[in-house]
């Protein structure tokens, strides 16, 4: 279960690492995205990713009750996902919203994988 859950969440962090890059190209070609070539897909693979991290997270933390780690973080985590793996396409998002959504997940991300090392 916990060697899943890593899994998942360095897959994550991979995907919050990439999106400030795709932010960027999209702000710098400055052109609505083509949704169902370009967006909708990779959102599609991010979000589903994201549940099956956090069906293994919410396991988890049932059975290991890790400090400071709750399935309303989870829960939200997963949700700043959905939106900003949609949201970095369009360069009309303003750059702040960007980077509160990737340093909210980041953090999530960092959180779970700090205590999964404790309770390994």
């Amino acid at each position: 279960m916990e060697e899943e859950l890593k899994a998942l969440t360095e897959q994550l962090h991979e995907y919050n690492e990439r999106l400030p890059a795709i932010a960027r190209r999209a702000r710098a070609r400055n052109q609505e995205p083509d949704f169902f070539a370009e967006v909708k897909p990779f959102a599609e693979e991010v979000q589903a990713v994201a549940e099956r991290w956090k069906a293994a997270a919410f396991r988890w933390i049932r059975q290991a009750q890790p400090k400071y780690v709750h399935e309303r973080q989870i829960e939200a985590a997963v949700d700043q996902m959905a939106k900003w793996s949609v949201e970095a396409f369009y360069p009309s998002v303003p750059e702040h919203r960007i980077k509160q959504y990737s340093q909210a997940v980041a953090y999530t991300l960092a959180l779970v994988k700090k205590r999964l090392g404790e309770t390994s």
